[in-house]
């Protein structure tokens, strides 16, 4: 095991200890149909543990990050201990609560050596 491997497990760790479970639904828009007038979108769910967290104030800048977003800290790991399917802009997270959110810009990677130890994705309700 590497020295960012061991980073990646640690970050999972505090995360479950300190964070919640989210779901994470990736939305693949489907073809229009004309037989039935409709589009069948494919979507698919992982779990996985964050924290989510309100931005500091010197981050808010009303345009990108609005006063109403949060910030999730999220796990490289899903719940079964294997690396997540990387988050893209626009897939939707919701909470233990139960509450949606959709993944806007800024979607940050850190992955120092190219090991995903932490996601910091921004989140609008």
């Amino acid at each position: 095991m590497t020295f960012y491997d061991r980073m990646q497990n640690t970050s999972d760790r505090l995360l479950v200890g300190k964070g919640q479970t989210v779901t994470i639904t990736h939305i693949v828009p489907g073809t229009y149909d004309p037989a039935t007038g409709g589009v069948t979108n494919t979507e698919t769910e992982q779990t996985g543990t964050g924290a989510i967290v309100g931005w500091s104030n010197n981050m808010v800048d009303g345009t990108t990050i609005k006063n109403t977003d949060k910030q999730l800290l999220l796990s490289p790991l899903n719940t079964a201990g294997a690396v997540l399917d990387a988050p893209v802009l626009g897939d939707k997270v919701t909470d233990a609560a139960g509450t949606t959110y959709t993944m806007v810009a800024p979607l940050n990677r850190v992955s120092p050596a190219g090991t995903v130890v932490l996601y910091k994705i921004n989140l609008r309700a």
